[in-house]
């Protein structure tokens, strides 16, 4: 007779969320690559030209700030996506503790079964059945080796190989859940990443207006224009004329 743990069903499927894992982090490349871009060409000879056109110490300031705040927000940006590519520790407390994976949580405990199998609703009681049925194998394998009656070892034989069978379900369903939690911390690393690295890039934008600002220069109202001297002339010798 088979154990009734064996027969609730197959463990989950053998993809892996790990294969999501990678195309995360080359997101995360990407996006550096593209601020590190942007900062080279904020810091390239578009500054240098255009600081010519500055003529006093008030606008020289001014734009300094300007560039450092764009410097910064490049930096920033660069940082922040920096740290999805920093692999997050995942462990089977994690999975039960962990505030990132809270909607992972929910998710789960709408379905236990299909995650958990008849082990449990929770990490914890997949450490325990593990546990136990490692334990389980672990006796019958010493009472195997004092048995000598060929029917009581065919028996116990029987009885290993359900245990054994039963501790590498529940280690590939622990695997499964640990993958997948991984790959959540990932995700929700990578979603805050695109979100700092766009608030970074918007501070950059500011810091780069106000450069700029400083660096285009005053132009007269063209509604008004100036009187040409030989207008102002004519205009001062006319009265004379008349008399």
């Amino acid at each position: 007779m088979s154990d009734p743990v064996l027969s609730s069903g197959p463990a989950p499927p053998s993809l892996s969320p790990l294969d999501a894992v990678a195309e995360m982090r080359a997101s995360a490349k990407w996006i550096v690559v593209a601020l590190a871009a942007a900062g080279a060409a904020l810091l390239g000879g578009g500054p240098i030209a255009a600081a010519g056109k500055i003529n006093d110490l008030s606008g020289a300031i001014v734009a300094c700030v300007g560039l450092i705040i764009a410097l910064v927000g490049i930096g920033l940006a660069i940082w922040w996506t920096a740290e999805a590519l920093i692999p997050p520790l995942t462990t089977p407390q994690s999975i039960d503790t962990e505030p990132s994976l809270a909607d992972l949580r929910q998710r789960v405990s709408s379905e236990p079964q299909a995650f958990y199998g008849p082990f449990g609703h929770s990490m914890t009681d997949l450490g325990r059945s593990l546990h136990f049925h490692q334990t389980v194998a672990r006796n019958l394998s010493r009472m195997l080796s004092a048995e000598t009656p060929p029917d009581r070892r065919t028996t116990l034989t029987t009885k290993l190989e359900e245990a054994t069978e039963t501790v590498a379900a529940i280690k590939q369903r622990s695997v499964a859940l640990l993958q997948l939690a991984h790959a959540w911390q990932v995700r929700d690393q990578l979603r805050k990443a695109r979100l700092r690295a766009l608030i970074g890039a918007a501070i950059a934008a500011f810091g780069a207006t106000i450069f700029l600002a400083t660096t285009i220069p005053a132009t007269t109202d063209p509604a008004k224009p100036q009187p040409s001297p030989t207008a102002t002339a004519s205009r001062s010798t006319s009265p004379k004329l008349s008399e």
